[in-house]
């Protein structure tokens, strides 16, 4: 062995055990070599020893005699570097020869200390990534919701064109001949789909989804910047696989119109109120004067009620009717309680309360999901005094708003660019992006890091003196996996749910929901129904 090539001592302080190794050759000779803190190493060369932070592994390509290391003290925080010619290898390389120096960790016995000779780095196994073809193309991406064009805009292809010029992006959205199952058929599918995650199992079943997190790793997307529960959420439709990257998470907020409360005399709705104290609240506020009929509350539809206690309506892996559990029966009465306050009844079930909220200003409090950038601006400026409260809940789940519910961005299984894809996901979601997206939308951030979410709607100047706080009071429940057919048996919950507040009793209800659900499903055995969206 050459005793002129540097020592290696490699010690896994998780197992306590060292390895040390001899790097024989002068073509490449190991200059820097870092780890993560799950298994800390040391690099000792002369005596000195640093505790390394993060994983990379440095090579040199040096001719004979430059074999000069700069020297490092004690506790330093940066790494020996050879002076000349220095590059990094590809993660996979780094991490292949990283393998091989601490074999597991474990020392292997016959040479002192562990010692043995590793042979030498060659052109074969020192390769760098691949880069990624820079031509230009063109990106059909597919929205399902919750974008407005001038949010793509300044969101997506602005940013995208600026970091990566060479990318375009076309915007395709759902519409005669070109709902998501029509394009599957046409063959015509688009590069990247954004949704959310309760659409994850329909997508799956078109067979448009695949795990990202290699592609996520080849771009140098850095997952763990993201909130986990919400990964958690895109997880579990397809066994722990991340088949979406999520970009932003919706909350739910009591709205309350100020005008009506203050016309008679009430106190506005607190933060860390149950429903059952909403509900007091809304028979002083349900009257009609003056020919107007205002209604005190509205929740919006029974579905919006359930999220908190992450209910399904099929099961997500046989796909049977689960609407006859308590939990369900409990929220179908507790919608029905809401919607009988005398002068409380919508003129129509599931779907008018947003609407008469804003525009026709007669509802009172309105707990529904995030609509800070859904028409609020417009309501203030035709005269809605509104201020918001953190969203009720049930008193077995204080401080719930809902489970989670992330808007989402998947690069489709059967795309040519991929990379390129995943190259608009990383821009979308850097920091820059999402600082622009909280502030200037009021989109929450998928991103776990809390000062940025916080600054919630910051640029936005109706926002100013508005109860933002009330976002963070309550935290969103574990996201159930849902059924490919969750969304289209949606409209069978709602329909038994309008006949439950007729007058038809439960029991009834629930049987006769549970067997039209049944027939859909047997229906759609062969074929996937439309139904995306909630």
């Amino acid at each position: 062995m050459a005793t002129g090539n540097p020592l290696l001592k490699i010690q896994c302080t998780k197992f306590s055990l060292i390895r040390t190794a001899r790097i024989a050759g002068e073509k490449y000779t190991i200059a820097s070599l870092h780890t993560d803190s799950s298994c800390p190493i040391q690099y000792d060369r002369s005596g000195e020893e640093v505790n390394a932070l993060t994983m990379r592994i440095s090579f040199s390509n040096l001719a004979p005699g430059r074999h000069r290391m700069n020297p490092v003290g004690k506790g330093g925080s940066t790494m020996n570097k050879w002076t000349k010619n220095a590059y990094s290898v590809s993660g996979i390389a780094a991490l292949t020869l990283l393998a091989g120096l601490l074999g597991g960790c474990a020392a292997k016995s016959g040479t002192p200390g562990g010692e043995s000779v590793q042979p030498p780095a060659t052109a074969d196994t020192v390769k760098k990534a691949p880069a990624i073809d820079t031509s230009p193309v063109t990106l059909k991406l597919f929205f399902t919701t919750g974008f407005d064009d001038k949010d793509i805009q300044s969101l997506i292809v602005e940013p995208v064109a600026k970091k990566h010029p060479n990318i375009t992006v076309k915007v395709v959205k759902p519409g005669t001949g070109t709902t998501i199952q029509e394009l599957v058929a046409a063959g015509d599918i688009p590069d990247i789909v954004f949704t959310w995650n309760g659409d994850l199992g329909l997508f799956k079943e078109l067979g448009l989804l695949e795990d990202l997190t290699p592609l996520a790793g080849k771009i140098g997307l850095d997952l763990k910047k993201f909130d986990p529960t919400v990964l958690d959420a895109i997880r579990i439709v397809m066994d722990n696989q991340l088949s979406a990257i999520p970009f932003a998470v919706n909350f739910n907020a009591t709205y309350y119109n100020k005008d009506i409360f203050d016309k008679f005399g009430v106190a506005y709705p607190k933060d860390g109120m149950f429903w059952d104290e909403l509900i007091p609240l809304a028979e002083k506020l349900s009257r009609s004067e003056n020919g107007i009929r205002y209604r005190g509350l509205d929740p919006e539809n029974i579905n919006r009620m359930s999220m908190p206690l992450s209910l399904t309506m099929l099961d997500p892996k046989t796909d049977k009717p689960v609407v006859s559990s308590d939990s369900w029966r409990s929220v179908f009465e507790l919608a029905k309680r809401i919607w009988d306050i005398p002068n409380n009844k919508p003129d129509k079930l599931n779907g008018t309360g947003r609407t008469q909220f804003m525009n026709d200003k007669n509802v009172a409090m309105l707990p529904v999901q995030n609509i800070l950038n859904l028409g609020l601006e417009a309501a203030e400026k035709n005269g809605l005094n509104w201020d918001m409260a953190q969203y009720p809940s049930y008193k077995n789940k204080p401080n719930v708003y809902g489970h989670v519910d992330t808007h989402i961005f998947a690069v489709t299984k059967t795309s040519k660019y991929k990379d390129q894809a995943m190259q608009l996901l990383g821009v979308i979601t850097s920091d820059e992006v999402q600082r622009l997206s909280t502030r200037t939308t009021a989109r929450l951030s998928s991103l776990k890091d809390m000062e940025l979410r916080k600054q919630l709607g910051a640029d936005m100047a109706f926002l100013k003196g508005k109860h933002l706080e009330a976002v963070f009071k309550s935290t969103p429940a574990p996201a159930p996996a849902f059924s490919t057919l969750e969304n289209s048996a949606r409209p069978l919950l709602h329909k038994g749910f309008e006949a439950y507040f007729n007058g038809t009793d439960v029991n009834t209800v629930i049987r006769d929901t549970e067997a039209e659900m049944n027939q859909l499903v047997s229906a759609s055995r062969k074929k996937i129904t439309s139904g995306i969206g909630r």
